[in-house]
Order: C-alpha cells, then structure tokens, then sequence
C-alpha cells in the first residue's frame, strides 16, 4: 500500500547554480549529497536534484519545464517578498484564485518552474 509521496526528483545541467540556489535563495538544507546528486529534506518528502548531461537529448527534455511542485506558505505576500529579494524570479506577483488560496510561480537556475501557494484559510 502506497502511504505518502517520499521524493521529486528535478534535473539541472548546472549542478552547482542549481544546488546553490535552493541554499542560499530558497534556504533549503541539504540532507544528503553525492556526485551529481543533492537530497532536500522537506517536512516527509524529499526534493532530489539530480545533474544531467544536456549534451543527450533525453537529458536535454528532462530540465527547464514546469514541474507541477508546488511549496506552502502562510504569508505568500512576504515569502514572495522575502525570495525576491534574495534573487528568486517569478514569473509575476502572487494571484489570488477563484478558489480563494493564491499562487505564484517561480523558476530555479535551469529554468525548472515551481509554484508557491497558500491556501485559503479553513472554516
């Protein structure tokens, strides 16, 4: 039986500006690293970067696209804030929704697109 997601796995042909990124701009902590590999752990589940050759085709499919990740926040006006100022590009200012929660949407070094979200508050 199947009880919970474990891990993302994203690809970046720039290992290090990728890696960093999440560090230093996102304040990820890494949990675990390898050659070409660096584990996040976050809260029970786990981001893995994973470094590609993008010189391969196949590779070269895998990074710069929309990954479907998305990150809770609380307070997406200050993390927004807070993430712009560190160098995160979003690709606009957050949006509230016609569900009520609100999203923006943010890229790391390989162009990979990740979503920050906070949900509406519960009644």
């Amino acid at each position: 039986m199947l009880n919970a997601i474990d891990a993302i796995r994203i690809f970046s042909g720039d290992f290090q500006e990728t890696k960093t990124f999440f560090v230093e701009a996102v304040g990820f902590e890494i949990g675990f690293e390898d050659e070409g590999v660096c584990v996040f752990d976050l809260a029970g589940t786990k981001l893995i970067l994973e470094e590609v050759d993008l010189s391969e085709p196949e590779a070269a499919g895998m990074v710069g696209r929309f990954t479907g990740v998305s990150f809770a926040t609380d307070d997406i006006k200050s993390t927004y804030k807070e993430l712009s100022a560190k160098g995160v590009h979003f690709e606009g200012k957050p949006e509230t929704e016609e569900w009520g929660g609100a999203m923006a949407h943010f890229k790391d070094p390989a162009g990979n697109v990740f979503t920050l979200v906070q949900y509406p508050p519960q009644n």
